[in-house]
């Protein structure tokens, strides 16, 4: 009986770094998207930097055929803001909340 908990186990840490790292190369892929004539990263590193608000870091939802990635910001104590994208199975990424569609719009 051990022996099968401990293989389990083994099964289960080797999982996690795979999806791990798929998270990482989404995060990346959206950070590096257009948005605005820069990318999704600069403009919300400027939204960060110039309204002072703490960034709470990315999150990531799975569903069947896409992923929505969503990051958060601290407005402040009662408020966030939350920037969602998703991205399909083709790879497309596209703003999914009414934060992430404005940050990006054409200023």
């Amino acid at each position: 009986m051990s022996r099968f908990l401990i293989a389990l186990c083994g099964l289960a840490l080797t999982a996690a770094p795979a999806a791990i790292a798929d998270e990482a190369a989404d995060i990346a892929k959206v950070e590096a998207s257009a948005c605005a004539g820069t990318t999704v990263g600069q403009r919300l590193q400027e939204e960060i930097q110039s309204h002072s608000r703490r960034d709470l870091g990315w999150r990531v939802f799975v569903e069947d055929d896409h992923r929505d990635l969503e990051r958060s910001l601290r407005i402040s104590k009662a408020m966030e803001a939350r920037y969602r994208w998703r991205i399909d199975a083709a790879g497309k990424i596209e703003p999914v909340s009414d934060a992430a569609r404005q940050l990006c719009a054409p200023r």
